[in-house]
């Protein structure tokens, strides 16, 4: 009986290299958390604190690095500026921050203290 590998050198001419088909992760990579700095930290508490928490969260996903997010609250700041009311975007925002937070929690080490300024 032949076996595969066998086959694939033979028809390659012996150009085959089974590593990556040996790998069972071959995208998996495993990155260590950050600590978002102290200053950024308090940036976003006196943004919270002056009532500017579209302003805050897109900060925060600045500091993620997700372009997404960020062009998402750039939006929703525009039509809270149009309307001059940030209750009628109440429901997408939280959307958006489930989405912020989770990536959050991914990226960050000191989370908790992240969400306390919120």
């Amino acid at each position: 009986m032949i076996k595969l590998k066998d086959l694939l050198k033979e028809g390659l001419g012996g150009l085959v290299s089974l590593g990556p088909i040996n790998n069972p992760f071959p995208s998996r990579s495993i990155n260590e958390k950050k600590e978002l700095g102290s200053a950024y930290i308090e940036s976003i508490r006196m943004l919270t604190d002056r009532n500017n928490h579209t302003r805050a969260r897109m900060e925060l996903a600045r500091q993620v690095g997700d372009k997404r997010l960020i062009r998402a609250y750039e939006g929703l700041m525009y039509v809270e500026e149009l309307l001059r009311d940030s209750n009628d975007t109440g429901k997408a925002r939280a959307r958006l921050d489930k989405m912020l937070f989770a990536r959050s929690k991914k990226v960050f080490s000191n989370h908790d203290i992240i969400m306390g300024v919120f």
